[in-house]
């Protein structure tokens, strides 16, 4: 990869790229990321659940029943015990929030003179690579579904293989009608390409 193919890259780009296969006589065409739609809906999931958490265990140590339970136990004791667990389900709700951001943000697909190649993340220990040759692409399709993806231009790219393999399903893509004309064109200079030889 040139330096110039390098300074195109994002930061998390250029942490996962060593991942595929690039040989010198191949051509770097573009990245594509994730849409921070994605990650705002993440983080908003996350602050609600932990604000209900939050509402939760402020409505059970003050409500009345609660307090007549609590009578027939030493009192302040479980309602420190009460206090307790319910914020360590906050603060597991909040790193499980900022993992699964971190996740998001890590998703990256790559767009080669020879390939498509995707890094996945699953689990911060389930990391999935996926490289499909150009010459493989058959179709590809975009999809728009609801009034904030039309709003923040995001959607999701499917890109049928031939043969046997899976399609290629890719979501939460920036532009995707931008993306399916790069992976389009891309395509066709790889056929003019190949029946030149």
């Amino acid at each position: 990869m040139t330096e110039e193919d390098a300074s195109k890259l994002s930061a998390v780009g250029r942490k996962h790229f060593h991942l595929i296969e690039f040989d010198e006589s191949e051509e770097f065409v573009c990245e594509i990321r994730k849409h921070p739609v994605g990650l705002v809906l993440i983080y908003l999931s996350g602050a609600l659940v932990t604000f209900l958490l939050l509402l939760i265990i402020m409505l059970l140590s003050g409500s009345e029943g609660f307090k007549s339970t609590l009578a027939d136990m030493n009192a302040e004791w479980a309602r420190s015990l009460l206090i307790m667990g319910g914020m360590l389900l906050v603060l597991l709700t909040i790193i499980l929030t900022f993992i699964y951001g971190f996740l998001y943000r890590s998703n990256v697909i790559f767009i080669t003179s020879e390939k498509i190649a995707q890094v996945l993340y699953r689990s911060i220990f389930n990391r999935k690579v996926s490289q499909l040759g150009i010459g493989d692409v058959q179709d590809v399709t975009v999809g728009q579904k609801g009034i904030l993806a039309r709003i923040f231009n995001y959607g999701t790219l499917v890109i049928e293989t031939a043969g046997e393999q899976n399609n290629y399903i890719f979501t939460y893509i920036p532009h995707p009608y931008e993306a399916s004309t790069e992976i389009v064109g891309t395509h066709e200079r790889y056929m003019q390409t190949f029946a030149k030889k």
